[in-house]
């Protein structure tokens, strides 16, 4: 029987495991910044990187920013918050299965979806039409805003541990895998182009931007569980919130394969705990073919090529190892499409996706138009001053109009914003206060 040797033990070729976990890579544990060696007993590198996420500003506002359903629709449906731990957790049984380093997949994870902006999807297609093609007045820049490359802008530029260097100072492998989640593309007025950040505004060094998907199998756990989470949750609160009918979604072919290979009865899903059953069980039920699927495509992988040591940028998997099986995999994509159809494309959130562009729209020109409404971190961000160095006599709202630097930081103010502070900063900026 054909055996691999992994850290240290012989597996069969029922599982594969690294030789050399990421843990071990100088390469993936570098910081852009030195620093000191913590006093014993030290963190690892990746549970570190997990430690700074949680506490940053950026994580305790997840809470407050939509997954699909904002908050006053209820208190049972996903946040974006909770959208992040369900990764997590479907990412780290993936890569318990695998024997990945589950340090990293919940870092990584945890980080993900850090640069989304409020109010879901909507409020980065918004920003990214402003920001590329300008509005009313305002030039565009050219440039472009995608929710996975903020996330790697926030951990590197926008949240601050400490007064010598800006951002968190995260490992390369979280900050690749974080940007690595989704496609490193967008749409702008329909057209699918390569996203654009300016050089000064993301650290890009050794991210590998011409591989569309994580050089570490890590890496590529998180981004499908996201897409497991995105086609089980996001449907079970469109279930629940009666936008979804219950048999369409029962009719479905991968339910429905599900159905039979689990020897279960259409006719038997009867009560509200059977059919969130479904859901729960189609969920383990995507975690095994992508562990038997993945399992296969990694010693396929380490036939051809070898398997990576991570030491430097080349020595990576540049080809993708976590994947469905061809079969679930034109499964999964037919749900997917036919979630976009019936929640994203649904009245309900039709109705609140319009609100939500109306008012991000109007906050960016009312900074652009008046500056010095803009809040004094964000002032002092721009001018790269500390806070309390901070002069609005110097501001000149006619010169930096013209800066594309000065709009990049609006998109960063307007993207941090939770639904409910962006709904009273709209209330604050455009309704009077005289009652």
């Amino acid at each position: 029987m054909f055996k691999f040797l992994v850290g240290g033990k012989k597996m069969t070729k029922d599982k594969v495991e690294f030789k050399i976990k990421p843990a071990d890579s100088k390469f993936l544990t570098g910081r852009v910044h030195k620093e000191p060696l913590e006093p014993e007993p030290r963190r690892e590198a990746f549970p570190h990187d997990r430690d700074r996420i949680i506490h940053s500003r950026a994580f305790r506002r997840l809470m407050h920013k939509t997954q699909v359903f904002n908050a006053n629709k209820g208190d049972h449906y996903r946040n974006r918050l909770t959208h992040t731990l369900e990764v997590m957790q479907i990412g780290r049984s993936i890569g318990r299965l695998l024997g990945l380093d589950e340090d990293l997949i919940e870092a990584i994870a945890l980080g993900h979806d850090l640069g989304h902006t409020p109010f879901g999807h909507v409020g980065e297609r918004t920003l990214c039409e402003i920001l590329n093609k300008g509005m009313d007045d305002m030039e565009g820049t050219g440039e472009d805003f995608k929710h996975n490359f903020q996330s790697l802008r926030v951990v590197d530029f926008i949240e601050q541990r400490c007064d010598d260097y800006k951002g968190i100072n995260l490992t390369l492998a979280v900050r690749e895998g974080i940007l690595k989640h989704t496609k490193l593309t967008c749409k702008v007025n329909g057209e699918e182009h390569p996203v654009y950040y300016h050089v000064d505004d993301l650290t890009t060094d050794d991210l590998r931007l011409d591989l569309p998907h994580s050089f570490t199998l890590e890496g590529q756990v998180v981004a499908m569980a996201d897409e497991i989470a995105q086609i089980t949750h996001d449907i079970e609160d469109g279930i629940r919130g009666e936008i979804i009918d219950h048999k369409k979604f029962m009719d479905c072919k991968l339910v429905e394969k599900y159905m039979d290979d689990r020897g279960l009865e259409k006719d038997e899903v009867k009560t509200y705990n059977q059919k969130n059953q479904i859901i729960k069980g189609l969920i383990g039920y995507l975690i095994a073919d992508v562990y038997r699927a993945s399992n296969e495509a990694i010693k396929k992988y380490f036939n051809h090529h070898g398997e990576p040591a991570f030491k430097h940028r080349k020595d990576v998997y540049d080809e993708k190892c976590i994947v469905f099986s061809e079969e679930i995999d034109v499964l999964a994509k037919e749900l997917s499409q036919n979630r976009d159809n019936w929640v994203l494309k649904s009245e309900a959130i039709s109705k609140a996706d319009h609100k939500a562009e109306y008012m991000i729209r109007h906050m960016f020109k009312a900074y652009y138009k008046h500056p010095l409404e803009l809040p004094d971190y964000i002032l002092a961000r721009y001018c790269n001053k500390m806070m309390n160095e901070l002069d609005r006599s110097i501001i000149d709202p006619d010169k930096i109009r013209d800066d594309r630097k000065f709009k990049r930081y609006v998109c960063d103010h307007i993207a941090g914003m939770s639904d409910q502070y962006a709904a009273r900063e709209y209330k604050g900026l455009y309704e009077p206060e005289y009652y």
